[in-house]
C-alpha cells in the first residue's frame, strides 16, 4: 500500500504540460487500467467485509449503509459495489478481467446485474453452463463498451428466457432516491415496475393536461416535474398523508426574522433553510412564509432553547423541533436518517437524572436508538464545536475516514 501511495504522490508532482501527446495518451490509458484494478480491489474488499458482516463493528445495518455513511458514497454506488461483489464470487472470468483492469466497473455491473441466480438456474435447465456464459461475456466486455456489452447480455437473457423479460416483470420492487446538489437543486433518480409506473404516469398526465394555460411555453419534462410537485403538495394540503411522530406531515422552513422583514435586495441578509434540501435565498424564504404557519422558538444566550427540566420525561413538540433543527439527521456516526425517522434520545438517561432538554437531547433513528440503549453504544456532543461523537461499547470512537487520507 505504501508503494501505491508513493506512486500517486509521484504522479501528483508530474508536470503534464511537459509530456508530448503520445506519452500523455499512454499515461491516460495506464491510469484507466489502474483505476479499473483499484475498483476491482475495492469490490473484492467490500465483498469480504460484507461476508464477515464487519459493518456491525460500527453499528451499521449493512455494508451498503456503512459505505454510505462512512465513505459518503451515493446509495446507488454503494448498492452496486455490494451486489457486484456478491455475484462476481461465482463468475471467475469476469472477476479476472476486472481485476486485471481490462474491463470497467460498469462492464462488471452490466454482466452481474443480468446474471441473477434465477437466470443462471434457468440456463442450467436448458443445458447452458453459466461458466461458459461468464467467459463469453467477459471476452465481449474486453472488446466493447458497456452499452454494447449490455446488448450482448440482453441477447443472452432472451435466449435463457423465451419471453425475454419475465424476470424483469417479476421484479415489482420500486426505488427512488432524492439528493440535494451543491447547486441548490434536488436530483431524482429511480425506477418503477410496469404497474407502478403506469399509476404515476396516469396521475401526472392528468395534472399536466388538466391545467395547461394558454401560451404555456414549458416543455414536456418541465410540465411533468411541475405536476409531480403539485401532486405532492395536494397530498400535504389535503391531509391525506399519515401523521409522522404524532405530527401532521409538513414542509419545514427555517427563516431568519431579519430576512423575513428586510427589504428586497438588502445586502448581508441571510435567507432561509429547508429542513432537508438546505439553504434558500431570502426571496424564496419570504415566498414560502406567505402561506405558512409561523412557529417561534425562544432560545437562550447559547442558542439552545430553554429546557423543561425533569418534570416531563418526553420531549415537547418545541424541544423536538429545536433538536431537529440543530441536528438535521440521526447523529450516530455515519448515519443520515432524516428527522421523521428519529426519536429524541436522552444523552444522560432521564432515570439517571438527565433533564428533558435540547442540550441533553440527541436525534437518533430507531436502529441506533436501540444500539445506544441495548447495544452499549453512546453518543455525546462537544459543546464547544457542536460536534457529535459516537463510541463503541469498549469506549473507542467510531470515526468516519478522512477525505484525503494518505495511503
Amino acid at each position: 500500500m505504501s508503494e501505491l501511495g508513493s506512486a500517486l504522490d509521484e504522479l501528483t508532482g508530474l508536470d503534464l504540460d511537459e509530456l508530448a501527446d503520445g506519452p500523455l495518451l499512454e499515461l491516460v490509458g495506464e491510469l484507466v487500467t489502474a483505476a479499473n484494478r483499484v475498483a476491482a480491489a475495492l469490490t473484492t474488499a467490500v465483498r469480504a467485509a460484507d461476508r464477515r458482516e464487519a459493518h456491525r463493528r460500527d453499528g451499521a445495518v449493512s455494508m451498503r449503509a456503512w459505505l454510505r455513511g462512512q465513505c459518503r458514497l451515493a446509495p446507488s454506488d454503494a448498492a452496486a459495489i455490494v451486489s457486484t461483489g456478491r455475484r462476481l464470487a461465482g463468475m471467475p472470468a469476469t472477476a479476472a478481467a476486472f481485476a486485471a483492469g481490462e474491463i470497467t466497473a460498469a462492464h462488471a455491473r452490466v454482466i452481474t446485474k443480468a446474471m441473477t441466480p434465477r437466470r443462471v438456474a434457468k440456463a442450467a435447465e436448458a443445458g447452458i453452463d453459466h461458466t461458459v456464459t461468464d467467459r463469453i461475456l467477459a471476452e465481449l466486455a474486453r472488446r466493447t463498451g458497456p452499452g454494447e456489452t449490455a446488448q450482448g447480455v440482453a441477447r443472452w437473457v432472451a435466449g435463457v428466457d423465451p419471453d425475454g423479460t419475465l424476470d424483469d416483470a417479476a421484479d415489482t420492487r420500486r426505488r427512488l432516491s432524492l439528493a440535494a446538489g451543491t447547486d441548490g437543486r434536488v436530483h431524482l433518480r429511480g425506477e418503477l415496475d410496469a404497474v407502478g409506473g403506469e399509476v404515476v404516469r396516469t396521475a401526472l398526465t392528468a395534472l399536466m393536461n388538466g391545467d395547461r394555460p394558454a401560451g404555456d411555453l414549458r416543455g414536456h419534462a418541465e410540465r411533468q416535474a411541475d405536476a409531480l410537485v403539485a401532486l405532492a403538495r395536494g397530498a400535504l394540503d389535503g391531509g391525506a398523508l399519515p401523521a409522522v411522530r404524532g405530527e401532521r406531515a409538513h414542509v419545514r422552513v427555517t427563516i431568519d426574522w431579519q430576512a423575513l422583514c428586510a427589504a428586497r435586495g438588502t445586502p448581508g441578509v441571510a435567507g432561509g433553510e429547508l429542513g432537508w434540501a438546505g439553504p434558500i435565498n431570502p426571496e424564496t424564504a419570504r415566498r414560502l412564509a406567505c402561506d405558512a404557519q409561523v412557529v417561534r422558538i425562544i432560545t437562550g444566550p447559547d442558542g439552545l432553547p430553554l429546557d423543561v427540566g425533569r418534570a416531563q420525561r418526553t420531549a415537547t413538540a418545541a424541544i423536538r423541533r429545536a433538536v431537529e433543527l440543530r441536528d438535521g439527521h440521526c447523529v450516530f456516526a455515519g448515519c443520515d436518517a432524516p428527522p421523521e425517522w428519529c426519536d429524541v434520545h436522552h444523552v444522560i438517561h432521564w432515570a439517571f437524572g438527565g433533564p428533558t432538554s435540547c442540550d441533553n437531547g440527541a436525534l437518533l433513528c430507531e436502529r441506533h436508538h436501540t444500539a445506544c440503549h441495548e447495544g452499549g453504544f453512546s453518543v455525546s456532543r462537544d459543546p464547544r464545536t457542536s460536534t457529535w461523537h459516537t463510541r463503541r461499547p469498549d469506549g473507542s470512537e467510531v470515526r468516519p475516514p478522512l477525505p484525503h487520507l494518505r495511503i
